[in-house]
Formats: C-alpha cells, sequence, structure tokens
C-alpha cells in the first residue's frame, strides 16, 4: 500500500508506470516513480506475505533504481522481471502468495 503523502513529496505522480510479471501462473506487480529531485526511477514493490530483507513490511519499499532519464518501457519490465526471479520467488516461504487467483 503506497504511503501517498511520501510519493507526493518524492516522486512526480503523473510520471509512473505499472510493472507486471505473468508468467508460471505468476501474478506480480510493482511500480516504477519518477523522482523529483533527481534524474532516475524508484522501482516499488509492496509485499505483505514475506520477509524481503531488513523489514517486513506492507508499504512499498524501493527495490531497485533506474538511473536513466526516460523510461525504457521493455528494459523496465526485463529488470523487474530479473528482480522477481532472483530474488523474490527465492526467497518467498510460500509462492503460492504470488499466483494468479480468479476472483
Amino acid at each position: 500500500m503506497l504511503d501517498w503523502e511520501k510519493v507526493e513529496q518524492e516522486y512526480l505522480t503523473d510520471r509512473h508506470f505499472h510493472l507486471t510479471y505473468c508468467e508460471d501462473g505468476y501474478d506480480i506487480e510493482g511500480s516504477v516513480w519518477k523522482k523529483k529531485n533527481s534524474q532516475g526511477w524508484d522501482v516499488l514493490f509492496s509485499d505483505n506475505f514475506h520477509d524481503l530483507g531488513s523489514s517486513d513490511t506492507s508499504e512499498d519499499i524501493v527495490i531497485f533504481h533506474y538511473e536513466k532519464d526516460e523510461l525504457d518501457v521493455e528494459e523496465i519490465n526485463n529488470l523487474f522481471a530479473s528482480w522477481v526471479n532472483e530474488v523474490l520467488l527465492p526467497r518467498a516461504k510460500d509462492k503460492s502468495q504470488y499466483k494468479y487467483q480468479e476472483m
């Protein structure tokens, strides 16, 4: 869940993009936000299920920085997919939480 006050302070709210990872039955989403006071973008991810590092949180955390001024959508989606495969899924205690589920 986004801390909207923090987002408004740090990012251009009209310059963001939603990332998706939909392979092998997974449905994982992140977002990328243009930083206000510097070049580049932050990729945010919210995880309510697993400890991703220093803290277990339901707040969005910056998972990596994209230092280019203009966003390359294909490249950022590939980077997000790599993060999912190299960090998120290997650390997940219960990968089923990330599986696509019909509503």
